[in-house]
């Protein structure tokens, strides 16, 4: 065997034996000398939080019983559950026995100032208490952390990066638009490709294309259609910078939804992107910010009328 394979394997066996030493030390100083309420607050009392890292800032502020994200300026409504696990860490988070006190390896840790997620939490305008929590550890179980006073550095239990590393609006309310589907009286779709409106007579549903004979649709399809009008989600929004100016007067698919009581409701699809990998722009029921889909929520939703029989 050749000297520069074997000192390649050799490299490679001291490796994986330092990988098993952290994995065991971490293992080990979780179940040894666990300190559960590391942070010592009670998450009840927590109404603001901020994680800091990398220049970026991220708020959140509780308003009544839910949580809001700051994001480009406003406060916005955030996905169910994206945010109190974080703020039940206040008193929950667990920690084992000290991984490190040599501030020369809080970067190797990730949890320095510079590449650790400086996490403080507020009650109004008095800070509680903060943390800074760095990379998962080598078991993808624990999280390394460590208090900002402190240089000593914690293995704590559970894989907390799930709550961090995204941008605000990866915590907000991805809802576009919800719908009544039972109080829809007509639906109209137009494109290049098709030109065409669903009626309900009573109970049923007619398809009335703007070239061709009406027909009715199949049961099935027609409750696939609405299921998927019920709740519309975007999947991004638009980032800062970003200079495309979509054209929403001259879509590439409108959609327009007449209600019983008379009030209107529209979707305007802008497409962008290679055919291979496309999304589309679409606008805010407000009309005030853009987001972004991918191609399969406008396929779910954007029937050719063949289709629905």
């Amino acid at each position: 065997m050749k000297r520069s394979t074997l000192i390649t394997l050799a490299i490679l066996v001291l490796l994986a034996i330092c990988y098993l030493i952290m994995y065991q030390s971490e293992k080990q100083s979780l179940s040894e000398n666990e300190v559960d309420n590391f942070l010592a607050v009670d998450s009840g009392m927590v109404n603001k939080i901020s994680i800091r890292r990398l220049g970026t800032v991220v708020e959140f502020q509780k308003v009544g019983e839910d949580w809001n994200v700051g994001d480009r300026g406003k406060l916005y409504s955030t996905e169910k559950g994206a945010v109190q696990p974080l703020a039940d860490l206040a008193h929950t988070m667990s920690v084992g026995e000290i991984i490190s006190s040599n501030p020369d390896k809080q970067m190797l840790f990730q949890v320095d100032t510079i590449t650790g997620n400086h996490v403080t939490f507020y009650r109004d305008a008095n800070e509680l208490v903060s943390v800074i929590i760095g990379k998962t550890g080598a078991d993808n179980q624990s999280t390394y952390v460590r208090k900002p006073e402190s240089n000593d550095v914690y293995a704590a239990k559970g894989n907390l990066a799930r709550f961090l590393n995204r941008p605000a609006s990866g915590y907000r309310d991805k809802t576009l638009m919800t719908i009544d589907t039972t109080q829809i009286a007509t639906l109209s779709f137009k494109s290049k490709e098709i030109d065409y409106r669903i009626g309900r007579q009573d109970s049923l549903w007619r398809i009335v294309p703007a070239k061709g004979e009406p027909a009715n649709p199949d049961p099935q399809k027609m409750s696939n259609l609405l299921r998927q009008l019920a709740l519309i989600r975007w999947n991004s929004s638009v980032a800062e910078g970003d200079t495309a100016r979509p054209n929403f007067l001259q879509p590439t698919v409108a959609v327009d939804i007449s209600m019983l009581d008379g009030s209107t409701k529209s979707l305007r699809f802008v497409e962008q992107g290679a055919s291979e990998n496309k999304s589309y722009y679409v606008q805010s029921p407000g009309g005030d910010e853009t987001f972004i889909v991918y191609e399969y929520v406008v396929t779910n939703l954007v029937k050719k009328p063949e289709e629905l029989k």
